[in-house]
């Protein structure tokens, strides 16, 4: 075999390395990337509180598990139609305080149902504008909902749940079956690069690295 056929094989090679390379990079940054990670202060992993109908139809409708954080943020007004409290469906522990901030005008916060013995007057029946802010911390543990009086038929509506003490749900994580995470489908797509890559260098191989390179010049 002449010395042009040995020298491709041996390029080949290193390209074969390379690829293989790529790849377990790959495979090992989407590990990284793929650890950690929860949704709020505290998370209750695959845990949800269960919350009223009241707030099935709710403008905006975003859920956010805030437990192990002492102070919250619920913006009042928010949505493309300025009708929506963001979150609309909170989870906190006891002793967390809410900053209902005002992101638009001509809204209030008022109290529909809540544990026996909690005593939320929330923000009062005047209407307040954009940059006003009402703060309560919620001791009294168990499920409180609330809405903006001019607003409610709108589904500006929203509920707080405080504490362990409410009735909870297990989110399903999918359908039935072995599931792949993130990370395996990351992984898999490396992996599925590094096999184009071979198959490429194959192919150049077999197409020219067996032939010996044109000779140039005069005899």
């Amino acid at each position: 075999m002449d010395e042009s056929a040995d020298v491709s094989r041996r390029a080949l090679l290193r390209g074969l390395a390379g690829a293989t390379a790529a790849s377990t990079a790959a495979g090992t940054a989407a590990a990284q990337e793929g650890e950690g990670g929860g949704e709020g202060g505290g998370g209750g992993g695959n845990q949800r509180a269960v919350f009223p109908s009241y707030v099935d139809g709710a403008a905006g409708g975003a859920y956010s598990d805030e437990r192990g954080s002492s102070e919250v943020t619920v913006e009042v007004g928010a949505g493309s139609q300025s009708v929506a409290f963001a979150p609309t469906k909170l989870w906190v522990d006891p002793g967390t305080t809410v900053n209902f901030e005002w992101v638009s005008n001509g809204h209030n916060v008022l109290p529909n149902t809540q544990p026996e013995g909690a005593g939320w007057e929330g923000s009062g029946e005047a209407l307040e504008d954009e940059g006003f802010t009402y703060s309560h911390t919620f001791e009294t543990g168990g499920m409180y909902t609330y809405f903006c009086s001019p607003h409610e038929q709108l589904g500006m509506v929203g509920a707080i749940a405080v504490g362990g003490d409410v009735e909870t749900e297990t989110i399903e994580t999918g359908s039935a079956g072995p599931q792949v995470p993130d990370v395996g489908k990351s992984v898999g797509v490396a992996a599925g690069f590094a096999m184009a890559a071979t198959l490429g260098l194959s192919y150049l191989f077999l197409k020219y690295g067996g032939r010996d390179e044109p000779e140039t010049g005069t005899a």
